[in-house]
């Protein structure tokens, strides 16, 4: 099966595995990230809109999200929770992403990171549509331990889609132009931060 069809196939019953413990994780990670009214936000791998609402509110009505995945019933869920004006929903893969050069403040990448079949062509793009100084998350609410595990007990079409070792993530980030200013890897959370420092 392939990936695109799996995630199409999970979509109507995505929502269903999400905790208020995992609500809560992202909600504070989205906090702690300073968004400003204004920003522009790419959402990679948005899946069903779970951080749009938390988006939303740093934003207000102010800025642009830019909601991205390469599953259209993803989106066709992410649609129906919000119709919102700042909200953009696209469809496109994280390989090649259909925004111009320099035209985000920040690009969130929350439980997506480990299905890009190619990390560093995707963190490359990430970087290109980054503004100088701009900033990448990849988050998840669990260690990379947790993750991998989970991700290889399901086997199929994911059992391969691992979060890379700490060494191997810092040598692709700085393949892509990026440098990390943090890194956190503890059960409750996965988080990790860098920056596009200007030329």
């Amino acid at each position: 099966m392939q990936l695109q069809e799996y995630f199409d196939q999970l979509a109507p019953t995505w929502d269903k595995e999400l905790t208020p413990e995992r609500l809560k994780c992202l909600k504070n990670i989205v906090k702690e990230l300073g968004i400003k009214p204004g920003y522009s936000v790419l959402d990679i791998g948005s899946g069903t809109g779970i951080l749009l609402p938390f988006l939303i509110a740093e934003l207000g009505d102010e800025g642009k999200i830019v909601a991205l995945d390469f599953s259209a019933e993803m989106l066709v869920q992410g649609k129906a929770k919000s119709s919102l004006s700042i909200v953009d929903f696209v469809q496109a893969d994280g390989m090649a992403i259909p925004l111009a050069d320099d035209s985000m403040n920040l690009a969130i990448c929350n439980s997506a990171f480990p299905h890009f079949i190619d990390k560093c062509k995707a963190l490359k793009e990430i970087a290109r549509v980054l503004r100088n100084n701009g900033r990448l998350v990849i988050c998840h609410t669990m260690s990379r331990e947790m993750t991998n595990q989970l991700h290889q007990s399901i086997g199929g079409a994911i059992a391969n889609d691992l979060l890379p070792d700490e060494f191997q993530l810092k040598g692709l980030i700085k393949q892509a132009g990026l440098r990390i200013t943090h890194f956190e890897d503890v059960p409750e959370r996965y988080l990790v931060i860098a920056e596009k420092s200007a030329c």
